[in-house]
Protein backbone atom coordinates (compact mmCIF):
# COMPACT_ATOMS: atom_id res chain seq x y z
CA UNK A 1 0.00 0.00 0.00
CA UNK A 2 2.81 2.52 0.86
CA UNK A 3 4.83 2.02 -2.43
CA UNK A 4 1.65 2.45 -4.39
CA UNK A 5 0.97 5.93 -2.70
CA UNK A 6 4.45 6.80 -3.46
CA UNK A 7 3.87 6.16 -7.21
CA UNK A 8 0.56 7.41 -6.82
CA UNK A 9 1.67 10.77 -6.06
CA UNK A 10 5.14 10.52 -7.68
CA UNK A 11 6.32 11.29 -4.67
CA UNK A 12 10.47 12.24 -4.01
CA UNK A 13 12.15 12.64 -0.85
CA UNK A 14 13.43 15.98 -0.32
CA UNK A 15 17.54 15.59 0.68
CA UNK A 16 16.82 19.19 2.88
CA UNK A 17 14.36 17.80 4.50
CA UNK A 18 16.45 14.60 5.43
CA UNK A 19 12.94 12.44 3.84
CA UNK A 20 12.99 8.56 3.78
CA UNK A 21 9.83 7.00 3.97
CA UNK A 22 9.14 3.82 5.40
CA UNK A 23 7.14 1.51 3.10
CA UNK A 24 7.65 -1.48 5.25
CA UNK A 25 3.61 -2.24 5.96
CA UNK A 26 4.60 -4.53 8.85
CA UNK A 27 7.12 -2.28 10.63
CA UNK A 28 4.66 0.54 10.56
CA UNK A 29 1.70 -1.88 12.08
CA UNK A 30 3.68 -2.59 15.03
CA UNK A 31 5.16 0.98 15.49
CA UNK A 32 1.19 2.29 15.57
CA UNK A 33 0.14 -0.38 18.52
CA UNK A 34 3.67 0.01 20.36
CA UNK A 35 1.03 2.42 22.85
CA UNK A 36 -2.61 2.10 23.60
CA UNK A 37 -3.91 4.52 20.88
CA UNK A 38 -7.55 3.82 21.21
CA UNK A 39 -9.33 6.95 22.31
CA UNK A 40 -5.97 8.64 23.60
CA UNK A 41 -5.02 12.04 22.13
CA UNK A 42 -1.83 11.47 19.52
CA UNK A 43 0.48 13.71 18.10
CA UNK A 44 2.19 12.41 14.87
CA UNK A 45 5.46 14.30 13.84
CA UNK A 46 6.42 14.39 10.27
CA UNK A 47 3.69 12.31 9.00
CA UNK A 48 4.75 12.67 5.50
CA UNK A 49 2.30 11.14 2.99
CA UNK A 50 0.25 9.29 5.73
CA UNK A 51 1.14 5.47 6.15
CA UNK A 52 1.48 5.90 9.90
CA UNK A 53 -1.32 8.07 9.87
CA UNK A 54 -4.06 5.17 8.24
CA UNK A 55 -2.64 2.70 10.65
CA UNK A 56 -2.95 5.21 13.40
CA UNK A 57 -6.30 6.44 12.64
CA UNK A 58 -8.10 2.98 12.03
CA UNK A 59 -6.55 2.30 15.92
CA UNK A 60 -9.49 5.56 16.64
CA UNK A 61 -7.87 7.94 18.80
CA UNK A 62 -10.08 10.91 20.38
CA UNK A 63 -7.93 12.94 18.70
CA UNK A 64 -4.89 12.95 16.00
CA UNK A 65 -2.90 15.90 15.34
CA UNK A 66 0.00 15.89 12.20
CA UNK A 67 3.02 18.09 12.74
CA UNK A 68 4.56 18.43 9.22
CA UNK A 69 6.84 21.47 7.71
CA UNK A 70 6.91 20.16 4.07
CA UNK A 71 3.95 21.62 2.06
CA UNK A 72 3.89 19.36 -0.82
CA UNK A 73 3.06 16.00 1.77
CA UNK A 74 0.12 18.23 3.31
CA UNK A 75 -1.16 18.81 -0.22
CA UNK A 76 -0.46 14.77 -0.73
CA UNK A 77 -2.39 14.06 2.61
CA UNK A 78 -5.60 16.48 1.82
CA UNK A 79 -5.99 14.92 -0.92
CA UNK A 80 -5.68 11.44 0.34
CA UNK A 81 -8.54 12.81 2.99
CA UNK A 82 -10.55 14.23 0.26
CA UNK A 83 -10.11 10.48 -1.67
CA UNK A 84 -11.22 9.00 1.67
CA UNK A 85 -8.35 7.38 2.23
CA UNK A 86 -8.97 7.71 5.93
CA UNK A 87 -11.83 7.16 8.59
CA UNK A 88 -12.17 10.15 10.31
CA UNK A 89 -14.93 9.81 11.98
CA UNK A 90 -15.17 10.54 15.51
CA UNK A 91 -11.27 11.91 15.53
CA UNK A 92 -10.68 15.39 16.01
CA UNK A 93 -8.25 15.64 13.27
CA UNK A 94 -5.56 18.24 12.17
CA UNK A 95 -2.99 18.89 10.10
CA UNK A 96 -0.07 21.86 11.57
CA UNK A 97 1.95 22.95 9.24
CA UNK A 98 4.84 24.08 11.67
CA UNK A 99 8.13 23.42 12.61
CA UNK A 100 8.22 20.50 15.11
CA UNK A 101 10.83 23.19 17.33
CA UNK A 102 8.05 25.61 17.67
CA UNK A 103 4.87 23.40 17.76
CA UNK A 104 3.07 23.39 21.45
CA UNK A 105 0.82 20.82 22.24
CA UNK A 106 -2.65 22.34 23.31
CA UNK A 107 -4.08 18.96 24.97
CA UNK A 108 -2.75 18.22 28.85
CA UNK A 109 -2.21 13.97 27.49
CA UNK A 110 -1.18 12.97 24.46
CA UNK A 111 1.49 10.79 23.19
CA UNK A 112 4.08 11.24 20.20
CA UNK A 113 4.94 9.25 17.78
CA UNK A 114 7.67 10.52 15.87
CA UNK A 115 10.09 9.45 12.37
CA UNK A 116 13.39 11.91 12.89
CA UNK A 117 16.21 12.21 11.34
CA UNK A 118 19.70 12.10 13.09
CA UNK A 119 20.61 16.21 13.17
CA UNK A 120 17.14 16.97 15.06
CA UNK A 121 16.74 13.86 17.11
CA UNK A 122 18.46 15.81 20.54
CA UNK A 123 16.68 18.32 19.93
CA UNK A 124 13.01 16.72 19.47
CA UNK A 125 13.85 14.90 22.57
CA UNK A 126 14.60 18.21 24.12
CA UNK A 127 11.34 19.95 23.01
CA UNK A 128 8.70 17.25 24.33
CA UNK A 129 10.24 17.06 27.47
CA UNK A 130 11.39 19.96 28.41
CA UNK A 131 10.73 22.88 26.42
CA UNK A 132 6.60 22.31 25.95
CA UNK A 133 4.24 23.14 28.65
CA UNK A 134 2.48 20.03 28.28
CA UNK A 135 4.61 17.53 28.45
CA UNK A 136 3.74 13.70 26.39
CA UNK A 137 2.75 11.03 28.51
CA UNK A 138 4.71 8.86 26.05
CA UNK A 139 7.04 8.92 22.83
CA UNK A 140 7.62 6.62 20.14
CA UNK A 141 10.47 7.53 18.43
CA UNK A 142 12.21 6.22 15.36
CA UNK A 143 15.35 7.23 14.70
CA UNK A 144 19.17 6.41 13.35
CA UNK A 145 20.14 2.86 15.14
CA UNK A 146 23.43 3.94 15.85
CA UNK A 147 21.58 6.69 18.45
CA UNK A 148 19.42 4.32 19.29
CA UNK A 149 22.17 2.09 20.62
CA UNK A 150 23.82 4.87 22.12
CA UNK A 151 21.71 6.25 24.27
CA UNK A 152 20.89 2.23 25.68
CA UNK A 153 24.56 2.20 26.06
CA UNK A 154 24.57 5.29 28.54
CA UNK A 155 21.77 3.97 30.17
CA UNK A 156 23.43 0.65 31.28
CA UNK A 157 26.71 1.89 31.35
CA UNK A 158 28.06 5.20 30.51
CA UNK A 159 26.54 8.73 31.32
CA UNK A 160 26.35 11.39 28.59
CA UNK A 161 24.79 14.76 27.62
CA UNK A 162 21.89 13.20 25.62
CA UNK A 163 21.06 10.21 28.34
CA UNK A 164 21.01 12.42 31.02
CA UNK A 165 18.62 14.89 29.62
CA UNK A 166 16.49 11.64 28.56
CA UNK A 167 16.81 9.85 32.16
CA UNK A 168 16.14 12.86 33.47
CA UNK A 169 12.35 13.18 32.28
CA UNK A 170 11.66 9.47 31.47
CA UNK A 171 12.00 5.61 31.14
CA UNK A 172 13.21 3.92 28.05
CA UNK A 173 13.17 0.81 26.13
CA UNK A 174 13.97 -0.63 22.75
CA UNK A 175 11.44 -1.71 20.69
CA UNK A 176 12.34 -2.99 17.54
CA UNK A 177 14.91 -2.53 14.75
CA UNK A 178 14.04 -1.08 11.16
CA UNK A 179 16.38 -2.35 8.39
CA UNK A 180 17.33 0.45 6.34
CA UNK A 181 15.83 -1.81 3.13
CA UNK A 182 12.27 -0.57 4.60
CA UNK A 183 12.39 2.72 3.25
CA UNK A 184 12.38 4.81 -0.23
CA UNK A 185 15.28 5.72 -0.67
CA UNK A 186 16.89 3.30 1.86
CA UNK A 187 19.22 5.28 4.13
CA UNK A 188 22.73 4.24 4.46
CA UNK A 189 22.23 2.90 7.64
CA UNK A 190 19.48 1.06 9.91
CA UNK A 191 17.00 2.59 12.17
CA UNK A 192 15.28 1.77 15.34
CA UNK A 193 12.46 2.55 17.69
CA UNK A 194 12.47 3.37 21.07
CA UNK A 195 9.83 4.11 23.84
CA UNK A 196 10.55 6.93 26.27
CA UNK A 197 7.71 6.77 29.40
CA UNK A 198 7.32 10.49 30.95
CA UNK A 199 7.87 10.22 34.54
CA UNK A 200 10.17 13.46 35.98
CA UNK A 201 11.53 11.14 38.75
CA UNK A 202 13.86 14.19 39.58
CA UNK A 203 11.08 17.11 39.40
CA UNK A 204 13.01 18.69 42.44
CA UNK A 205 16.22 20.01 40.21
CA UNK A 206 15.96 23.03 38.13
CA UNK A 207 15.87 21.85 34.61
CA UNK A 208 17.79 25.09 33.08
CA UNK A 209 20.47 24.39 35.81
CA UNK A 210 20.56 20.49 35.21
CA UNK A 211 21.17 21.16 31.65
CA UNK A 212 23.34 23.94 31.78
CA UNK A 213 26.16 22.28 34.02
CA UNK A 214 25.79 18.94 33.01
CA UNK A 215 27.51 20.52 29.64
CA UNK A 216 29.87 21.87 31.22
CA UNK A 217 31.19 18.92 33.10
CA UNK A 218 30.59 16.82 29.33
CA UNK A 219 32.75 20.10 27.99
CA UNK A 220 35.95 17.55 27.83
CA UNK A 221 35.23 13.91 28.18
CA UNK A 222 38.29 12.66 28.96
CA UNK A 223 39.28 14.73 31.55
CA UNK A 224 38.57 14.66 34.69
CA UNK A 225 35.62 16.32 36.36
CA UNK A 226 37.74 18.63 38.58
CA UNK A 227 39.64 20.01 35.78
CA UNK A 228 36.25 20.36 33.83
CA UNK A 229 34.86 22.21 36.08
CA UNK A 230 37.60 24.60 36.95
CA UNK A 231 38.16 25.37 33.13
CA UNK A 232 34.64 26.70 34.12
CA UNK A 233 34.83 29.53 36.85
CA UNK A 234 34.73 27.34 39.56
CA UNK A 235 37.19 27.49 42.53
CA UNK A 236 39.49 23.54 42.42
CA UNK A 237 38.88 23.97 46.49
CA UNK A 238 35.07 24.30 46.30
CA UNK A 239 34.51 21.59 44.07
CA UNK A 240 36.93 19.18 46.19
CA UNK A 241 34.97 19.86 49.32
CA UNK A 242 31.65 19.28 47.36
CA UNK A 243 33.35 16.17 45.83
CA UNK A 244 34.11 15.07 49.36
CA UNK A 245 30.19 15.37 50.85
CA UNK A 246 29.26 13.07 48.18
CA UNK A 247 31.79 10.03 48.34
CA UNK A 248 33.01 10.91 44.88
CA UNK A 249 36.62 10.60 43.98
CA UNK A 250 38.79 13.51 42.69
CA UNK A 251 39.58 11.48 39.65
CA UNK A 252 35.95 10.97 38.22
CA UNK A 253 35.65 11.88 34.66
CA UNK A 254 31.85 12.25 33.62
CA UNK A 255 30.91 9.24 32.11
CA UNK A 256 31.64 7.38 35.52
CA UNK A 257 28.40 9.04 37.39
CA UNK A 258 24.74 8.11 37.44
CA UNK A 259 21.59 10.13 36.58
CA UNK A 260 21.16 9.95 40.93
CA UNK A 261 24.68 11.35 41.67
CA UNK A 262 24.34 14.12 38.92
CA UNK A 263 21.54 15.41 40.70
CA UNK A 264 22.87 15.77 43.95
CA UNK A 265 25.56 17.43 42.79
CA UNK A 266 23.15 20.01 40.40
CA UNK A 267 21.55 20.37 43.76
CA UNK A 268 24.19 21.05 45.89
CA UNK A 269 25.98 23.39 43.50
CA UNK A 270 25.87 26.95 43.83
CA UNK A 271 25.66 28.72 40.55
Amino acid sequence: MSLEILKKYKIKAKKWLWQNFLVNDKAITKIANLIDVEGKNIIEVWPGYGALTEKLVNLKPKSLNLVELDPDMIEILNDRISSCDFDLENIDFNINRKDILKYEPIVKEYSVIANIPYYITSPILRHFLYDVENKPEEMVILMQKEVAEKIMLNFKNKSSVLSLMIEKKSDVSYEQDVPKDFFVPAPKIDSAVLLFKYNNKFEDIDDDKFLRIIKIWFSATRKMLVKNFTNWWFEKDYIIQLFNELWIEKTVRGEDLDIAMWCELVKKINN
